[in-house]
């Protein structure tokens, strides 16, 4: 969905978005080779697919335990309604959350957290008790990641 509506993916599309999703740096050569059209078709493709929303980016999945980040903690936020808004924008300010999810339930957000342990999860969770309009949290911490997929089956 895009702007809530559907986009119409044909199947080459599909196969295209397979292929990056699995490996984007594969180079368009080979994608057209897998999928059986041309190489300028794949390039028209991924440029309309780029124009239209549906591929956001290209970057590299970095495991975070190997760059220093072990810890995945989750935080539920509760906030006031009428500061949510500059809640969610001082959130989106500090460097350890890589998600934000607006939900639905007794919590207003949901965080991701990866960090390097415990004192800097206890910072984060210091800072956000200081953010005006944050009503509470509960912290969740990962024990282990059970799945974790980045591909968007299509």
């Amino acid at each position: 969905m895009h702007n809530g509506k559907l986009l119409g993916l044909d199947d080459a599309d599909k196969k295209i978005l397979a292929e990056l999703q699995q490996d984007a740096r594969a180079s368009f050569k080979a994608i057209a080779e897998d999928i059986g059209v041309s190489e300028a078709t794949v390039f028209v493709r991924v440029r309309k697919l780029k124009e239209a929303g549906v591929i956001k980016g290209f970057r590299a999945i970095v495991d975070p335990v190997t760059v220093g980040k072990p810890l995945t903690a989750f935080i539920l936020v509760r906030a006031q309604p009428k500061t949510y808004q500059s809640v969610l924008t001082a959130l989106k300010r500090i460097d350890d959350i890589y998600e934000i999810f607006d939900v639905t339930g007794q919590y207003y957000a949901v965080l991701k957290i990866r960090t390097t342990g415990t004192d800097q999860l206890s910072k984060i969770i210091d800072e956000l008790e200081t953010i005006e309009g944050v009503a509470g949290t509960e912290t969740i911490i990962v024990l282990r990641t059970v799945k974790e997929e980045t591909v968007i089956k299509i």
